[in-house]
């Protein structure tokens, strides 16, 4: 995976000054990642292990079926995951910042079991499996902490499922705009905005309903004064 890797502007002899904001950056990222409780010596290898790149839209980050090369924690922008089954598509949600992509990795599966594909343009921190299957074998806290966060995924993944079975279509609305608020949360004059520019049939697909359902909830919504729209991004209003 060719990714292009992310450069800081050219300073000459003050090159210094921007090696240090990219390891400022490196260190905001793991910090708002599942292995921000991270200490050194383990940090410290994980964070020289890594290395910041800029992740342009339409960019493929790995590709069911083909050999995973790298393990992105992401610190901006929005990432989709899918598999395809029986020849058709299966969402797996969108990842944004604090998230990690490619952790089925970490299994030892030869090839990967599902696409990442970039959606809005941001940026990570890349780590290649190569290293970090030799740094996992000799370092128990980063194994612990890689391992806390598979649970996590799949505890998520889980809660996901029994929504899917168990929810009506409205709370799993009222769901989704709470967890997409807390991933992609802005300030607004109004409430939280929904950066992220998810449009009606993204929301259908993730939340297991149509896209003409989710229209008419969400002007539902609006009419009870609970979101507004800016821009044709959502505004979760304040109380």
């Amino acid at each position: 995976m060719g990714l292009p890797k992310v450069r800081g502007p050219a300073l000459g002899n003050e090159g210094v000054r921007d090696d240090a904001s990219q390891d400022l950056e490196k260190e905001r990222i793991l910090s708002c990642s599942p292995l921000a409780q991270l200490t050194s010596p383990s940090r410290r290898a994980l964070l020289d292990l890594g290395r910041l790149e800029r992740l342009p839209r339409r960019q493929c980050l790995c590709q069911q079926g083909a050999p995973p090369r790298h393990l992105i924690l992401l610190g901006a922008g929005r990432v989709k995951v899918e598999r395809m089954a029986e020849g058709r598509v299966v969402p797996l949600g969108h990842r944004g910042p604090g998230d990690l992509v490619g952790e089925s990795a970490l299994a030892g599966a030869p090839v990967a079991s599902e696409s990442a594909i970039v959606l809005d343009e941001g940026s990570g921190l890349v780590v290649p499996l190569s290293g970090l299957t030799r740094l996992l074998a000799a370092d128990a806290a980063l194994r612990g902490a890689l391992a806390a966060a598979l649970v996590s995924r799949k505890l998520e993944t889980e809660a996901r499922l029994g929504s899917l079975l168990l929810c009506t279509v409205e709370v799993r609305l009222l769901d989704f705009l709470r967890a997409a608020a807390r991933r992609w949360g802005r300030p607004h004059a109004s409430g939280q905005l929904v950066s992220a520019p998810f449009t009606h049939a993204d929301i259908a697909l993730l939340i297991g309903s149509t896209r003409e359902t989710v229209t008419l909830l969400l002007g539902k919504l609006k009419r009870a004064g609970l979101i507004a729209f800016d821009r044709r991004r959502i505004v979760i209003r304040d109380g």
